[in-house]
């Protein structure tokens, strides 16, 4: 499938919007069923980095299901920027 530049870029957009809520969702769900506290300090409620990491997984293969196969080479490209820290 070739998309031009514009168009590309606002299905990555909508991808990154889908990662970024599924991720939310799937972190939010984890720190109710591990009964996380928040943080005393700065109020941060922080899963193990190994579950935290399923979790990413997790959102990026549930956008995969949700984009057609032709954009899963330019969804993982986007990954690498979507995984980074803040």
């Amino acid at each position: 499938m070739s998309l031009d530049p514009t168009t590309e870029r606002i299905f990555l957009a909508v991808a990154h919007a889908l990662f970024m809520n599924r991720l939310h969702l799937l972190r939010l769900t984890e720190v109710v069923r591990l009964g996380i506290k928040p943080d005393p300090v700065d109020s941060t409620m922080l899963l193990p980095s190994e579950l935290d990491n399923e979790m990413k997984q997790q959102a990026i293969d549930y956008v995969l299901t949700c984009f057609p196969p032709e954009m899963q080479l330019a969804i993982n490209h986007a990954k690498a920027d979507w995984l980074r820290p803040a």
